[in-house]
């Protein structure tokens, strides 16, 4: 047993040093064998669920879910921060103190006589002082390659033409791309119809890009609409099945029509 008495904090100081210090018992030799054994790529998976948590929160206007799952996000943050303090990678200080060292530089708008007058003028602020003081301007094939590997695909495909706009291979407006996703669902009606299964997955994919990055051009992030219409599509589902157990409708591929009525039934309401 680990003696350790905890005192609320008041403060964000002393709240995340209260974090530091249960994280590292945790990981003592004294510590729990779960949290002692972790690896930065398990805390990694458990991070990006906890954001995803926290965006259901947010998303369904939950401010106690929102507390409880930031929270969650910093306990997962801080966790990594210990594992590379222990194999001497560098501190969390150290990781803290170049990023607030990052903020600083790139925003001479805020903390310089840098004057900006609109959100336009404050991003080029920003992104000149990254090529030309930080110097990581890159050829984009460069800024391609650099995108991870490791990222789920919808959020690859939503990186990859983030910076492709920055070099400038973009559409002038939205019209533009809303015919883009017409054209891919044409090609993926004309592959249905002529029974082509070979390319029928390549223009389902381009399908996808091209509604990707529609969502990327009026400035939605496609991993949020998406997250936000599972919730919904299950939200309305339980209510359909409420409703035909209510009415005596069997749950089944022979009563789809009726299902079909129950959805817009379901919809009207505004679940």
């Amino acid at each position: 047993m680990v003696n350790y008495n905890f005192n609320k904090a008041t403060n964000t100081k002393d709240a995340f040093q209260n974090l530091y210090d249960i994280v590292t018992i945790l990981r003592s030799e004294n510590g729990c064998p779960y949290d002692k054994a972790l690896h930065t790529k398990d805390s990694l998976a458990s991070l990006l669920d906890e954001a995803y948590e926290y965006l259901e929160g947010a998303n369904n206007n939950d401010v106690s879910s929102c507390r409880e799952e930031i929270g969650d996000v910093f306990i997962n943050a801080m966790m990594i921060l210990r594992i590379h303090e222990e194999q001497k990678d560098f501190t969390p200080y150290d990781a803290i103190n170049d990023v607030c060292e990052k903020l600083i530089r790139r925003h001479p708008h805020v903390f310089s006589d840098v004057v900006v007058h609109n959100m336009e003028e404050g991003l080029k602020s920003y992104y000149s002082v990254k090529e030309n003081v930080e110097k990581k301007a890159a050829d984009p094939i460069s800024k391609l390659d650099h995108i991870p590997h490791s990222l789920p695909p919808l959020e690859r495909s939503y990186e990859i033409q983030k910076k492709l706009s920055k070099v400038g291979f973009d559409w002038p407006n939205v019209d533009g791309v809303i015919d883009k996703v017409y054209e891919e669902l044409d090609e993926v009606i004309l592959a249905l119809k002529h029974k082509d299964n070979d390319n029928l997955e390549e223009e389902i994919g381009d399908l996808f890009s091209a509604v990707i990055n529609l969502a990327r051009f009026v400035h939605v992030n496609p991993a949020f609409a998406i997250a936000r219409a599972n919730e919904k599509i299950i939200t309305r589902f339980k209510a359909v099945f409420q409703l035909a157990q209510e009415r005596g409708i069997t749950i089944d591929k022979d009563h789809v029509e009726e299902m079909n009525m129950l959805w817009d039934e379901v919809k009207l309401r505004g679940m």
